[in-house]
């Protein structure tokens, strides 16, 4: 029991030192805070007129699609019935089309004036029978949707940069040696900067929720304790992936080139600023390999449809790997 209570001391006084370094760095701090606030707002001025006069159309695999979809002015994509339908019940797509046998699927939003439209279209046109379906829900605007991804974005620079980069600086300026002349181990060093980098990241990203929440008043349906897991469980794992990249790094250089050749592909395959639906299989499933991804999936359902925690259940499984494999490498390969 003693050495336990040294232990959590020793870490304890490690977590506090990095915690003022980094307050210290007001230049960091600040843009930490103003940055995603900043991108918020561009991207609210930009997408704030009216939606474009373009139809959408979601077409579930079929070997005969209907004549409506060659019509011009409207776009087709294609998905399996499950997201869909989600996608109509959020108004991201004007009718959901499906052809099984002789007859025709479709299912429209009662909200939506476009479906209406599409649907009156499709009963002109098609001469094969039709099966009517009918969904809810409001349209989403490109703010509630863009709004987790920046938050995620900002999560995942502060997550790997903060703790990755400062580790090779400290090993870099000798302050790694120094350390390990003092009975400070191995797991109580990396677990202090863990702590101490999720603390600064959580708090971070709460007070951009929260100040870009009362001006632009995004969609926030489901539960803010289940969103705040989210982002636990998102930012352990992105933090110990920056970690293990440190473990053995001794340029600034070389740690900036790994940690960009990981945040790129996130930034563009993980749904940050556009949906990949519709993207080929193959590029969705380098996305599912990518923890951004999860985060921001299980973001997006909990803020968008109220999901619950039996529905991101996989994603948190799926983070809570990435925690398990990144601290178990960082503690096996790190190096003073």
């Amino acid at each position: 029991m003693t050495s336990i209570m040294r232990s959590v001391r020793r870490m304890k006084a490690v977590f506090f030192a990095r915690n003022l370094e980094y307050l210290r760095d007001r230049a960091s701090f600040g843009w930490n805070l103003v940055f995603p606030v900043l991108i918020v707002f561009a991207l609210a001025v930009v997408f704030s007129g009216p939606p474009r006069a373009l139809f959408t159309v979601t077409a579930v695999a079929s070997d005969s699609l209907p004549e409506l979809l060659e019509f011009p002015g409207i776009e087709t994509i294609s998905s399996d019935r499950s997201k869909a339908l989600d996608r109509l019940s959020r108004q991201q797509t004007d009718l959901v089309v499906e052809v099984v046998g002789d007859s025709v699927r479709y299912w429209v939003n009662g909200n939506s004036a476009s479906g209406a439209i599409l649907e009156l279209l499709l009963k002109y046109t098609e001469a094969r029978s039709l099966e009517r379906g009918e969904t809810d829900g409001e349209a989403i605007r490109y703010v509630d949707w863009v709004v987790p991804g920046i938050l995620g974005m900002n999560m995942m620079y502060s997550a790997l940069w903060g703790v990755g980069y400062v580790v090779v600086r400290y090993r870099q300026s000798g302050y790694l040696r120094r350390l390990r002349a003092t009975p400070l181990t191995k797991f109580e060093f990396l677990s202090a900067q863990v702590l101490s980098r999720l603390l600064v990241t959580l708090t971070a990203s709460t007070i951009v929720f929260v100040g870009t929440n009362l001006i632009l008043d995004y969609k926030m349906v489901g539960s803010l304790g289940l969103l705040f897991l989210i982002a636990l469980v998102g930012g352990l794992a992105m933090i110990t992936l920056g970690l293990a990249i440190a473990c053995r790094t001794e340029s600034k250089e070389f740690a900036d080139g790994l940690l960009n050749a990981i945040t790129f592909p996130m930034l563009l395959l993980s749904g940050v600023w556009f949906s990949l639906d519709g993207s080929p299989n193959w590029v969705q499933m380098i996305a599912q390999v990518l923890p951004l991804t999860h985060v921001l999936e299980a973001a997006r359902a909990v803020m968008l449809d109220d999901a619950g925690v039996t529905d991101i259940a996989i994603h948190l499984a799926i983070l809570i790997g990435f925690c398990a494999v990144g601290m178990g490498l960082s503690i096996k390969l790190f190096k003073w």
